[in-house]
């Protein structure tokens, strides 16, 4: 028979990683997610995107003799950035908010909370908190032609604190 020579089939080896999978359990798909802007919560239910920014610390580096190079853990990285989009309203609540954090150098701060249909929502801490967020908004596209196209601003935030 033509084939590899150190090939063989091991359905109890499949069946084994198949149940380690299922006890897992359920899998968090990315549109379990709520996101809260405080003092803005009104906002939250047209967040349709967004990111975790970035949780690491930063990198040391040293050079031993003979050129090895050592990384280890250094300071807790506090500041960074995530994106995120808003669908906007024939009210125009968003741009509205947009239009006063910009104008009045408003910080904000926002929450990121798991929330799966099987646990009924957000629950818990928050899985992210970001404080003293300065906000970026790009350029919001808008076209005569987009007649089913929601109008969608995205965001940038700039934190400077992360839990």
């Amino acid at each position: 028979m033509a084939g590899f020579s150190n090939s063989k089939a091991n359905k109890a080896f499949l069946k084994k990683r198949f149940n380690q999978s299922k006890a897992a359990g359920e899998r968090l798909i990315g549109a379990d997610y709520w996101m809260v802007i405080k003092g803005y919560e009104h906002l939250s239910i047209l967040i349709r995107t967004t990111q975790l920014g970035e949780f690491t610390r930063e990198d040391v580096e040293d050079y031993a003799p003979s050129g090895v190079k050592i990384n280890q853990h250094g300071v807790f990285r506090n500041q960074g950035e995530f994106q995120f989009q808003c669908a906007e309203t024939i009210g125009g609540v968003v741009l509205a908010a947009v239009k006063e954090w910009v104008l009045e150098k408003a910080y904000i701060d926002i929450d990121i909370y798991l929330a799966s249909e099987s646990k009924d929502g957000e629950w818990g801490k928050p899985i992210r908190s970001y404080e003293m967020v300065k906000l970026y908004c790009d350029a919001v596209d808008m076209a005569s032609e987009d007649v089913t196209a929601v109008v969608r601003p995205s965001m940038r935030a700039v934190y400077n604190w992360q839990e």
